[in-house]
């Protein structure tokens, strides 16, 4: 396999997921392509005659592997770099003080009366507790899973959410 220097971050992330999801790809000369690389050396060895080089052959008979777009993965995966799920993951935690904690601490406060102030949360604590469980509890609303893929150099956090 080549290197993969010239993909984009977001072809790359397609890549990854394809390894997730055991589909073929192989990279030449920077270019990504769907499907195994041998089949396609059988299929230009009989079609040798008619292209210049393998090369030339996956160029015009090759379907490229297209960028992986946020709206194209977000349905049913999202794949994160390790920075980018910390921060998928701090957000995660923030709405989920925002829209689920908070509405029945205000409505404990409202009913204690003279005592409310009394009532605190420590947002920094509660994180610190639900970060025990690990980003996939918080990221992969399917199965709370986190998955690995590396492409080259280049680590891959996959989280299915449908």
């Amino acid at each position: 396999m080549q290197t993969t220097n010239e993909l984009t971050l977001d072809t790359l992330r397609r890549l990854a997921l394809m390894q997730h999801l055991g589909e073929d790809f192989f990279i030449l000369n920077g270019i990504a392509y769907i499907g195994e690389e041998e089949v396609a050396k059988e299929s230009y060895e009989a079609a040798k005659e008619d292209f210049e080089s393998f090369e030339h052959f996956c160029n015009s008979e090759c379907e490229e592997v297209e960028e992986l777009e946020e709206e194209d993965y977000t349905v049913d995966y999202i794949v994160l770099t390790d920075e980018e799920a910390d921060d998928k993951w701090e957000e995660s935690l923030d709405n989920y003080i925002e829209e689920c904690i908070q509405p029945e601490i205000d409505k404990l406060s409202e009913n204690a009366g003279n005592l409310s102030y009394y009532i605190t949360f420590d947002e920094e604590t509660w994180k610190r507790d639900a970060r025990m469980d690990g980003r996939g509890h918080s990221l992969s609303t399917y199965d709370g899973n986190e998955n690995e893929e590396t492409i080259e150099n280049t680590t891959f956090y996959i989280y299915r959410t449908n």
